[in-house]
């Protein structure tokens, strides 16, 4: 695979911009232009944040979920450690992410959930190998 880009609808690009700056993924400068503002989770994966109306153009007017009314995708990030999820995770919180599933271990997987200012849920985990 190349690489992935991820798109996501979002009421206000400025405020969501500002949460992602907060929970510590990189403004990549050089895809943002007026129709989205992305943002690297590595190399190899960018999450462009697009205008609801821009979004919804982009797919021919046939959005079919509300994010806000249901969930439709769970996107996970694994990290390296228990502590990285935790840090992830407490970022996101204080930026203005919503708790939907405070850190847990389950033996190989300790992950922790939380939904962004759009209600687009991301999941933080570290696998135990």
């Amino acid at each position: 695979m190349k690489q992935l880009l991820i798109n996501l609808p979002v009421e206000n690009v400025e405020s969501s911009k500002v949460f992602f700056e907060k929970i510590g993924l990189t403004f990549n400068k050089e895809l943002t232009d007026e129709n989205a503002t992305c943002f690297n989770i590595d190399e190899n994966i960018v999450i462009a944040l697009l205008p609801s109306e821009h979004f919804k153009a982009a797919v021919n007017n046939t959005v079919l979920i509300d994010a806000t009314k249901v969930n439709e995708m769970l996107l996970s990030i694994g990290v390296n450690s228990n502590e990285e999820v935790d840090t992830f995770f407490n970022k996101a919180i204080e930026a203005g992410g919503k708790d939907k599933g405070k850190p847990t271990d389950y033996g190989s997987v300790y992950g922790a959930t939380f939904s962004d200012l759009d209600g687009h849920l991301w999941n933080i985990f570290h696998m135990v190998k």
